[in-house]
């Protein structure tokens, strides 16, 4: 901490400073020869002589400090009494003794003074350096580049960040030596290419070049034919290796002036890359679109923790009999921050992240809460609700409702599940599990969007049994006037009844559509020709004039 204090070593190419400090102790050793013999001689202070003496060792190491010592030491001396007050003058042996304790004490704190400074410098060593590769590290890199952009050492500069991204695979398959061996190499390859340039490792696959007075467009293709080099199979212990690399470029001042900046962007220029582009250079535009998804989904999740999401209900009719047969909850968001954006594209993004499943959580909640209050007022309702293949991936969904169904005192008949065909695709056998489950638990189960997945109707085969509903996609209602589409949903609906399944057409918007569903044989029909979405209160009011 003191060398650190004091800039322990650079000093040592000062010269200023060099002179400054040898006057300084000449004259602190003045200072205390007056003070000593006024104080009444070498009986007295004599042992604040170190102190100059120390300085000279620490400063200049011990070769200064033995000098330091004699003329401390002769100044002590001969002409120095013993006592002044009775003029009493020293033995000879007791200065050249004097002096000899000086050298000696010297001598023992320059040695452990050397000794620190040798510690310190390979600690220091070891914190800059990668224990793996033997390279710079990001400690180094962050010192470095710190320097560089305090002393204006170049007008501009740019860093080129390499990602192995097949190394953890090699590891894995091939030999966790051979990674590391062949991670090595790259990064020595690429001191080849990239001469009179900086390297540091920062990470287990990951290495940063700094080239100076380059810009990016320039470094742009050094990076890109490095890369291209690479492509070759690189031998390692006799075995072929094929490197797999992407890389991000930053430029100084263009992406940053300051160290935070840099290191920031080095961090998430590598989420740029595409499968076209090996190397990328940063773009300002990409990250501002990426700072507005992550602004939506914190939005999201805040809407979601304040309740500022609602459902609203869209009836499903019975097409031969145009009673009530239940309704589709479909979530609504208050606020409109989110304008711009459709809900399907918001719970997208909820899906990529992993946060649909406390969305789905908050529908299937607020529906039984809803269920519950029509209950009380007189009126059974059938809710579906939409699950993602997200909330199959366990059993954990299962439980959630079944809690909130006994909570509420809701039977289970009461909720409907929608999931699509890429839901079920994605883990088609855990899948199939869970909702065997469900509908042994008395949950009703349709199939989604049926039509729009492939090998539909395969799967429909494959799968019959666990499904009560199947909703034909509005892909196929919107152009049902047409003969072979109508042709080819009526095939869709006789199959669905041979395996017991009742069909749900959606979408439906006019009265020609409905004559023909109900022609060709269709259940139920749920579209804006009966009604759109409705909040509670209006479902209530629909309900009580469908039902007189």
């Amino acid at each position: 901490m003191l060398l650190k204090f004091v800039g322990y070593g650079k000093y040592k190419e000062n010269k200023l400073f060099k002179v400054l400090a040898c006057i300084a102790i000449l004259a602190i050793i003045l200072i205390f020869r007056v003070i000593i013999y006024f104080t009444g001689g070498t009986t007295a202070f004599v042992h604040i002589m170190y102190i100059p003496i120390l300085l000279s060792v620490f400063i200049f190491g011990i070769k200064a400090g033995i000098i330091t010592s004699i003329i401390a030491g002769v100044l002590l001396g001969p002409s120095m009494p013993f006592v002044v007050s009775q003029g009493i003058m020293q033995d000879t042996k007791s200065w050249i003794f004097r002096i000899i304790m000086f050298i000696l004490i010297v001598i023992v704190n320059g040695l452990l003074i050397e000794y620190i400074v040798k510690m310190h410098d390979k600690e220091k060593k070891r914190a800059y350096t990668d224990v793996i590769t033997g390279y710079p590290n990001i400690n180094k890199f962050i010192e470095d580049l710190t320097l560089m952009i305090k002393e204006k050492k170049c007008n501009e500069f740019s860093m080129v960040i390499f990602e192995y991204n097949n190394m953890e695979m090699i590891n894995q398959y091939v030999n966790h030596d051979i990674g590391i061996k062949s991670f090595i190499n790259l990064i020595k390859y690429a001191e080849k290419q990239f001469k009179c340039c900086s390297i540091y490792t920062v990470g287990t696959n990951k290495f940063i070049i700094v080239i100076p007075d380059l810009d990016c467009i320039t470094a742009n293709q050094m990076a890109n034919s490095f890369a291209e080099k690479t492509k070759k199979p690189m031998y390692v212990d006799t075995l072929p290796i094929s490197l797999i690399i992407k890389g991000g470029i930053i430029n100084y001042p263009l992406h940053g002036t300051t160290i935070e900046e840099i290191i920031s962007k080095l961090r998430r220029v590598m989420s740029q890359c595409s499968k076209a582009h090996v190397i990328t250079v940063y773009d300002n535009y990409l990250e501002a679109e990426s700072m507005k998804y992550y602004d939506t989904l914190v939005s999201l999740y805040y809407s979601l923790q304040n309740d500022m999401f609602y459902l609203e209900y869209q009836p499903k009719v019975n097409v031969d009999t145009n009673e009530f047969v239940g309704a589709e909850a479909l979530l609504r968001i208050k606020q409109d921050a989110h304008a711009n954006l459709s809900i399907s594209q918001l719970i997208e993004m909820a899906e990529d992240v992993g946060f649909i499943n406390e969305i789905t959580k908050w529908v299937i909640l607020n529906s039984v809460i809803q269920i519950k209050k029509w209950q009380d007022s007189g009126i059974n309702i059938t809710v579906s609700i939409n699950l993602s293949s997200i909330d199959l991936s366990d059993y954990s969904i299962i439980n959630y409702t079944l809690k909130c169904l006994n909570e509420n005192n809701v039977d289970t008949s009461s909720i409907e599940f929608e999931l699509t065909e890429r839901s079920i695709i994605e883990d088609e056998e855990n899948t199939l599990m869970i909702l065997k489950e469900m509908r042994e638990k008395g949950i009703k189960i349709s199939l989604d969007d049926y039509g729009s997945g492939h090998n539909s109707l395969v799967h429909l085969m494959k799968t019959s049994n666990q499904f009560d509903y199947i909703k034909i996609d509005k892909a196929f209602t919107d152009n049902i006037n047409e003969k072979q589409n109508e042709v080819l949903i009526e095939g869709i609906i006789q199959a669905a009844h041979v395996l017991g399944i009742e069909v749900v057409a959606e979408g439906v918007e006019t009265k020609e559509q409905v004559d023909i569903l109900k022609r060709i044989g269709c259940d139920i029909i749920q579209g804006y020709y009966y009604s759109k979405p409705l909040t509670p209160e209006k479902l209530y009011e629909y309900i009580k004039i469908h039902t007189q």
